[in-house]
């Protein structure tokens, strides 16, 4: 396998791991007024991928704005999966649900899960995550601001207690990863058209945080690509071996919607820290 790890223009990759096949579901990286469907990648070794298509159209869901279908991630629980999705600058946050991982994905609730902008945090870039003890929680926001919120058992609302938990130099796109009982918070900083884009976390003992010592572990290399951020982590399944999955732009590009997915190791050290990412051409083959 090389990077980018399947040929067009994609970005914030969600990575999963669904059924015995990963899958990745991205933004399509064209034009805002372009951007009114989601589409996912499927692999059986992380290797070859195969485009399975529209999952989810915006012009089945009359409340977006029909553009700007951005940054989804999925939760799957008893047989269902649940997309939550940004649907379209401004419109807030959606949620749809399927009996498949490939779709298609119908909205659940006929209206915005989230609509307002709690903590004046815009609401995009949502990440799904479920603890241990089967709660799952929320983690969203645009504009340096980050909010969690706890999903009911229905996993189609909240309990709408919205709580900030901004780290340091937060701009969007966080990911929450849970691994020996501490909670890592991955989010991106910078701007997401040049090469301050980059990734950092921080780490606690509780999904609510504090998340206060932030440390850089991907940024930008010209020889390589740039841009890099937004990204998403797995564990691969039957290891304590991490994958990230971000995207950054090829080098010399000058189209700030000409962004590729990419895949790469991400390492812990014995003390439970994330050493930094190297982006690379060659990327990762399946354990």
């Amino acid at each position: 396998m090389t990077n980018p790890v399947f040929p067009g223009w994609y970005a914030d990759p969600e990575l999963h791991f669904f059924e015995g096949r990963y899958y990745i579901y991205p933004t399509c990286s064209q034009a805002y007024e372009d951007q009114t469907f989601f589409e996912v990648c499927v692999s059986n070794d992380l290797e070859t991928w195969q485009n399975e298509g529209v999952i989810l159209d915006f012009k089945n869901v009359p409340w977006s704005t029909n553009r700007a279908a951005w940054a989804p991630t999925v939760l799957g629980h008893e047989g269902k999966y649940y997309f939550y999705f940004s649907a379209g600058d401004g419109a807030g946050l959606g949620v749809a649900i399927s009996d498949s991982p490939v779709g298609p994905f119908h909205d659940a609730i006929g209206k915005p899960l989230i609509a307002d902008y709690h903590h004046g945090a815009q609401p995009i870039d949502a990440h799904a995550f479920m603890d241990d003890d089967g709660q799952a929680y929320l983690y969203y926001g645009g504009w340096r601001h980050c909010v969690v919120v706890k999903l009911n058992q229905d996993l189609v609302s909240t309990d709408n207690t919205f709580t900030e938990i901004t780290p340091p130099d937060y701009v969007e796109g966080p990911f929450m990863l849970k691994r020996n009982g501490i909670y890592y918070l991955l989010w991106s900083n910078g701007n997401w058209t040049d090469s301050t884009y980059s990734v950092s976390y921080a780490k606690a003992t509780s999904p609510y945080g504090p998340f206060t010592e932030a440390h850089r572990i991907m940024s930008c290399n010209p020889s390589i690509g740039g841009g890099a951020g937004h990204c998403s982590v797995l564990c691969l399944p039957g290891t304590d071996e991490w994958v990230m999955c971000y995207h950054r732009r090829p080098p010399n590009t000058t189209n700030a919607n000409h962004r590729v997915v990419c895949l790469d190791r991400m390492i812990f050290n014995s003390q439970g820290d994330i050493l930094p990412v190297t982006a690379t051409i060659e990327g990762i083959t399946s354990a």
